[in-house]
C-alpha cells in the first residue's frame, strides 16, 4: 500500500496553470507591491492643494497646541507653525521613501547579493522621493496661496536619506545577528558531523 501510494504520487498528473491565471497572479502581486506607494502619493496630491496651505493649517494647529501647552504659544506661534510644517515634510517624505523601498525590495528579490539588493532599493527609493517632492513643489508654484521651494525638496530628500539610512543599519544588524547565530550553531555541532566518509568508516 505504501509503495503504491508513492508511485501514484509520482505519476499523478500535474495541474497546469493557464496563462490568464498566471497573468492575474502577476497583476495581483504587482498591486500588492506598488499600491502602498500609490496611496502615499495620493496623500501628497491632497496635501499639495490650496486648502492645506499654511494660511489654512495655522488656526487648527494653533488650537491643538493651545489645548496641549496653554496660551503661552501665542508669542512664538509663527515659528512653531513653521517648524511643525517642515517636520511634517521631513517625516512624511521619509516614510514615503520607506514605502518605496519596500516596493523595490520586493521587485529585486531575484538578486543573489543581499547587499546589492539593499543598495539598489535604497537608492531608487531616495530617487523616487526626490522626483515626487520636486513634482509636488512644482505644482504648488501654480497655486495662489502657496509657492514652490527647492529647499523643501532638499528637506524632503534629507528625510528620505535619514530614514533609509536608519533602515539600512537595522537590516545590517539583523543580518549580522543571523550570521553570528549560524556560526554559533555550527560550532555546537558534534565533531563527527564534520568528518569525511572515510573517517567514519575507520
Amino acid at each position: 500500500m505504501a509503495s503504491s501510494s508513492i508511485v501514484y504520487g509520482i505519476y499523478q498528473p500535474q495541474i497546469s496553470v493557464s496563462e490568464p491565471d498566471r497573468l492575474q497572479r502577476r497583476l495581483l502581486a504587482q498591486m500588492r507591491t506598488w499600491l502602498p506607494v500609490l496611496a502615499c502619493a495620493m496623500v501628497f496630491v491632497i496635501e499639495s492643494t490650496s486648502y492645506l496651505g499654511s494660511d489654512h493649517t495655522s488656526a487648527p494647529l494653533r488650537r491643538i497646541a493651545e489645548a496641549l501647552f496653554g496660551y503661552g504659544v501665542d508669542a512664538q506661534w509663527a515659528a512653531i507653525h513653521h517648524f511643525i510644517r517642515k517636520t511634517g515634510h521631513f517625516m512624511g517624505y521619509g516614510f514615503f521613501s520607506l514605502v518605496c523601498f519596500r516596493g523595490f525590495w520586493i521587485a529585486f528579490k531575484s538578486l543573489a547579493s543581499g547587499t546589492s539588493r539593499k543598495l539598489r532599493a535604497h537608492g531608487l527609493a531616495i530617487l523616487a522621493t526626490f522626483l515626487v517632492a520636486s513634482a509636488d513643489e512644482f505644482h504648488q508654484s501654480f497655486l495662489p496661496n502657496r509657492y514652490g521651494s527647492f529647499n523643501d525638496v532638499l528637506l524632503d530628500t534629507c528625510g528620505a536619506v535619514a530614514l533609509c539610512f536608519v533602515l539600512f543599519l537595522v537590516m545590517q544588524a539583523i543580518d549580522w545577528r543571523k550570521q553570528m547565530q549560524q556560526r554559533s550553531m555550527s560550532q555546537r555541532e558534534p565533531a563527527y558531523f564534520h568528518l569525511p566518509p572515510e573517517g567514519l568508516a575507520n
